[in-house]
C-alpha cells in the first residue's frame, strides 16, 4: 500500500532524479543537452547573457507525447560567471527531464541507451570552480495522461558539497496542487548531498545519498525528515534510514482524507500508534536492510 509521506518524498526527490539523470543523458544535441528523440523543447522568448538564460513559455514533452511539463518564466543563472550559456541551458533541460521522467515513471523508448557524462564533466568541474547554478521556474505545470500537476514556483540550486568530492542540491516547490485536490504538501523544501562516484557509475552505483533535510507544509500539518539512502537496483540491495516527524498529525488527517486513496486513511491512522508521541509531535525512525523495512524497529511487509 502506498504511502502519501512517500509520494511527498518522491516528488521532494525530483531535483534529485533531475541531477542523477546528468549521469544518464546525452549531450550531442546542443539543444539543452538532450537529443530531440528523447525530448523536445520549445520556448516563446529567449533572453541570454554569458552566464544567464531567461525563457517565457517555456515547454518540454518527453517522446511518445507522454509527459509534458510547462513554465510560464524561467531563470537560470550563475552569480559567480564560472557557468557558460550552455551549461545553464543543460542544467535547466537535465532537471526538466528529471520531473518528466519522474511523472512518466520512467524513461521512454527514445531516451535510452545514450550517455550524458561529457555534460556532467563541464558542469561539475564548474561547480568545483566555485560555480552555483540557480534555477528559478514561474507557474509550472506537469502532467502524464490523468496526472496533473501545478505549482507557483519551484527552485533548485547546485553546488559543490561540503564533503569532498560530492554535490549539494536545494530544491523547493511552493503552491503545489493538483485539479481534483491531493494529499500533496503545498510546500516542499528538501537538502541533498550526492557522491559523484554515484554519478561516475550509475550501473553499480555506490555511496550514500544524504537528506540533510526535508520539509513538507500543509494548510494544517507539517512533516520534517532527514537520514539517507543507498540506493541499488532492488530493495534487497538499498539500504537507508529516514527519520520522521509530524506536527498536528490529527488535524492534517482531517484535511487530506477527503482525497486519500481507499485505505491510506485508515492506514495513516494506524500508523499514528507506531510513532513516538511527544505532543503534537509524531516520530517515526525508518530503516531498511537487506530487503527488510523496519517502523520504530517493528518490520513492515512492502512490495
Amino acid at each position: 500500500m502506498k504511502s502519501p509521506i512517500l509520494s511527498h518524498m518522491k516528488i521532494a526527490a525530483a531535483s534529485l532524479i533531475g541531477l542523477i539523470a546528468l549521469g544518464t543523458l546525452s549531450g550531442q544535441a546542443r539543444a539543452d543537452a538532450i537529443p530531440a528523440a528523447c525530448m523536445s523543447v520549445s520556448a516563446a522568448s529567449r533572453t541570454m547573457g554569458s552566464a544567464s538564460l531567461a525563457m517565457t513559455g517555456y515547454g518540454a514533452t518527453l517522446s511518445g507525447n507522454s509527459a509534458h511539463l510547462t513554465v510560464g518564466q524561467v531563470s537560470v543563472q550563475d552569480r559567480q560567471g564560472h557557468l557558460t550559456l550552455p551549461n545553464l541551458r543543460d542544467a535547466n533541460a537535465l532537471i526538466s527531464f528529471g520531473l518528466l521522467k519522474l511523472v512518466h515513471d520512467g524513461s521512454p523508448a527514445g531516451c535510452r541507451g545514450v550517455d550524458g557524462r561529457p555534460a556532467l564533466k563541464n558542469l561539475r568541474e564548474a561547480l568545483h570552480k566555485g560555480a552555483v547554478a540557480e534555477l528559478v521556474w514561474h507557474q509550472v505545470g506537469l502532467s502524464e495522461r490523468d496526472s496533473r500537476y501545478a505549482a507557483d514556483q519551484i527552485t533548485a540550486t547546485l553546488r559543490a558539497g561540503q564533503a569532498r568530492g560530492s554535490i549539494d542540491i536545494v530544491f523547493a516547490t511552493n503552491g503545489l496542487t493538483s485539479p481534483g485536490g491531493s494529499a500533496l504538501p503545498g510546500s516542499v523544501r528538501t537538502t541533498l548531498t550526492i557522491p559523484e562516484q554515484m554519478l561516475d557509475d550509475t550501473k553499480s552505483p555506490t555511496g550514500r545519498i544524504t537528506i540533510s533535510s526535508l520539509e513538507g507544509i500543509w494548510a494544517k500539518g507539517r512533516l520534517d525528515g532527514n537520514g539517507w539512502v543507498a540506493p541499488g537496483h532492488t530493495a534487497g540491495s538499498s539500504s537507508g534510514e529516514l527519520h520522521l516527524t509530524i506536527t498536528d498529525l490529527n488535524d492534517l488527517l482531517a484535511v487530506i482524507r477527503p482525497v486519500l486513496p481507499t485505505g491510506v486513511s485508515t492506514a495513516l491512522s494506524v500508523a499514528q500508534f507506531m510513532g513516538h508521541r511527544d505532543g503534537n509531535k509524531v516520530t517515526w525512525d525508518l530503516t531498511l536492510s537487506s530487503g527488510i523495512l523496519k517502523v520504530n524497529s517493528i518490520p513492515i511487509p512492502v512490495n
